[in-house]
């Protein structure tokens, strides 16, 4: 339930007991004044005989038919969860990692395919989303900015190959550096970023980045890909091809690194997740941290809400006939007798 005018809805209770008060104050007015005309307000005769009952619910109905008045000019408004879904989604920018590590195939047949299979089978689900993409090896570029158009952000997830990216290494940082400042410069909130990533980071402290755009309102869902084990980097994407030495000669192996992607995630509010064989992780993600989101800027955007203020405006209504139809001004109780008026003896 939302509330257009949430001060009135304050005011309501107190403006009904207010009137109450008042009425309760004429009328003891008017008892006193009857007392002083009658002599003495507790003889038979000065009486009116009205029901004490109706009396008292013809003093709070009034009361009741205000509040509930101003109850319904504070326009309350109903969610409709159903439509909010397809009619709101949340604009997030996807960081996919391109750099060599990616090719390594303790994920079959490689990390990197594995990742983006599951990313187009991720967009081709995603509706009323704007979705923005970033690959990043050394330097983070923005391939695309957000849009609605998750067929042209799949089409362009074939043409990207950690094999063409200029800068070698590993910079979860620059990333990271990258979504805060396109949502920062183009004033985009909610402000979330899906990093699918092995965890490698040769380059930076990606922690102290992230927390520094979580100030600003930053949120990270980590994806993990590969394995605890690892795997050898291939110089090429064949599995078969040379592999990757460091500098004493030895092949050099790729590990999933949780820790540096879990640190991110929680530096944000975010959460992590792994990708797994079927990119299972990333329908979790979209369960647990994207449809809150979308449910919670659906709730911001009025068009999700129909108008509720005949519902008060009702009772209001019923609260004043039943008063007119109470007749708690009519004579309802016996009076006493008469008193015998003589006249004065000579």
């Amino acid at each position: 339930m939302k509330w257009i005018h949430p001060w009135l809805l304050a005011a309501a209770l107190p403006a009904g007991l207010l009137l109450v008060g008042l009425l309760h104050r004429a009328r003891t007015r008017t008892a006193h004044r009857i007392g002083r005309f009658a002599g003495d307000a507790r003889r038979s005769w000065a009486d009116p005989g009205w029901d004490p009952v109706r009396r008292r619910l013809d003093l709070w109905l009034p009361g009741l038919t205000l509040a509930l008045c101003l109850v319904a000019l504070a326009r309350p408004l109903r969610f409709h969860p159903d439509q909010a879904t397809e009619r709101v989604g949340v604009p997030y920018l996807v960081a996919l990692d391109a750099s060599r590590s990616m090719l390594a195939t303790d994920l079959r047949p490689s990390r990197w395919a594995a990742a983006t299979n599951a990313l187009d089978r991720f967009l081709a689900r995603t509706q009323g989303d704007r979705v923005g993409l970033i690959t990043f090896a050394g330097v983070a570029h923005l391939n695309a900015p957000l849009s609605f158009d998750s067929t042209a952000l799949r089409t362009t997830l074939r043409y990207i190959d950690p094999n063409s990216m200029g800068e070698p290494g590993s910079s979860l940082a620059a990333a990271v550096e990258r979504a805060g400042r396109y949502f920062a410069t183009n004033n985009i909130r909610p402000r979330v970023l899906i990093l699918l990533s092995d965890g490698e980071d040769l380059e930076g402290q990606p922690v102290l980045v992230a927390r520094r755009w979580a100030r600003e309102g930053l949120r990270i869902a980590a994806v993990g890909v590969g394995t605890a084990s690892g795997s050898r980097v291939p110089l090429t994407r064949s599995p078969q091809g040379p592999a990757a030495r460091n500098t004493f000669g030895q092949e050099v192996v790729s590990r999933l690194n949780e820790g540096n992607l879990q640190r991110l995630a929680a530096a944000t509010g975010g959460k992590y997740y792994r990708l797994g064989e079927r990119g299972e992780g990333l329908e979790q993600l979209r369960r647990e941290f994207l449809a809150p989101l979308a449910e919670t800027a659906a709730r911001e955007d009025l068009q999700n809400y129909s108008e509720w203020y005949h519902v008060p405006l009702a009772l209001a209504t019923a609260s004043l006939v039943a008063s007119l139809l109470l007749g708690a001004g009519r004579r309802q109780t016996p009076r006493g007798p008469e008193p015998v008026l003589r006249p004065p003896t000579p």
